[in-house]
């Protein structure tokens, strides 16, 4: 048994509420790839994505007599913040961002796209390799970068790679539109 076998399609749902993934099969690949869209522009990709977290406060009130029970009420929704980590490239595009401002105590804020894609077996290419598909689109509003580093440059395994780390800030994320339709490659 493969990776890439086919699954049976879901069983219906019982509660009609709730809606299935898809009616369509699903391939179970554990390969993605993370890209940061700024507008018409993939900045970079990423191996790894941490923090993408929404807490909501809660308020407690204890009711005097009523010994069994606290009652909560929803407050502030907060954002924490998140984390990108990918193989270090020539591109200074992170660094430039990080060191914008640092003199004038300023930050350029930036609205961008996390794209989560997966690729997508029925599509393949001449040479065997895949189509990525979108699967998962957030959209970040107000973003800045709060945190920048390398792995350690150490020559001791040439087999590893140096490890670049983004961190952000922003005001709010929200999940997309996943009807993003990559520009295909130029020739």
């Amino acid at each position: 048994m493969g990776l890439l076998q086919k699954t049976n399609k879901p069983a219906a749902i019982v509660n009609a509420s709730l809606k299935p993934l898809r009616d369509i099969e699903e391939y179970p690949i554990p390969i993605y790839q993370f890209s940061i869209l700024m507008g018409d522009d993939v900045v970079a990709l990423f191996q790894s994505v941490a923090g993408l977290t929404v807490k909501r406060e809660i308020e407690a009130l204890t009711e005097g007599g009523k010994n069994e029970a606290t009652h909560e009420f929803p407050g502030h929704v907060s954002f924490e913040h998140v984390t990108f980590e990918a193989g270090l490239t020539s591109s200074d595009f992170f660094w430039k961002w990080m060191m914008d401002g640092m003199y004038d105590g300023r930050a350029q804020k930036k609205d961008f796209d996390l794209i989560q894609r997966r690729p997508n077996p029925a599509y393949s290419g001449a040479k065997g390799e895949y189509i990525w598909e979108a699967i998962k689109t957030w959209n970040f509003f107000n973003a800045y970068p709060v945190s920048w580093k390398i792995s350690d440059l150490v020559l001791d395994d040439s087999e590893k790679i140096a490890i670049e780390t983004l961190e952000l800030t922003f005001d709010y994320f929200k999940l997309g539109d996943n009807t993003f339709k990559p520009k295909p490659p130029a020739p």
